[in-house]
């Protein structure tokens, strides 16, 4: 009896070490969309109403997490953005505006191209 839990105590101290030495999962970098103020957003794409995707005028996409949900996200036809603290790029310190309502970004990073609708079939 002894034995077998002294086998289970050596096995379980074993694993430890090699559960410990896996890689951390990397987050995805910090970016800045520059030229704002010169019209560097292309299109847009709301997420639901706590995520935006930004596209530059190169084509690269980007996404904005909020920092709380901005209602009218979902609904919006046009944005401002608000970069008074980045000088003129956006980035995680700047905001988006959708119909009056001011929305903080907390993150923005590169991204792939928003994933594509549904659409509705008929029936």
């Amino acid at each position: 009896m002894t034995r077998t839990l002294i086998a289970l105590a050596a096995l379980a101290v074993a694993a430890v070490p090699a559960a410990a030495q896996k890689p951390a999962p990397t987050q995805p970098k910090e970016e800045s969309i520059p030229f704002v103020q010169f019209g560097n957003i292309y299109d847009f794409e709301a997420d639901g109403d706590r995520g935006i995707y930004l596209q530059n005028r190169a084509r690269q996409w980007y996404y904005a997490s909020l920092n709380g949900p901005c209602t009218n996200l979902p609904f919006a036809t046009r944005i401002a953005v608000d970069t008074r603290f980045a000088g003129d790029r956006l980035d995680n310190s700047g905001r988006i505006y959708v119909d009056g309502q001011a929305c903080w970004i907390a993150s923005l990073t590169k991204s792939d191209a928003p994933p594509k609708r549904q659409s509705a079939k008929k029936q």
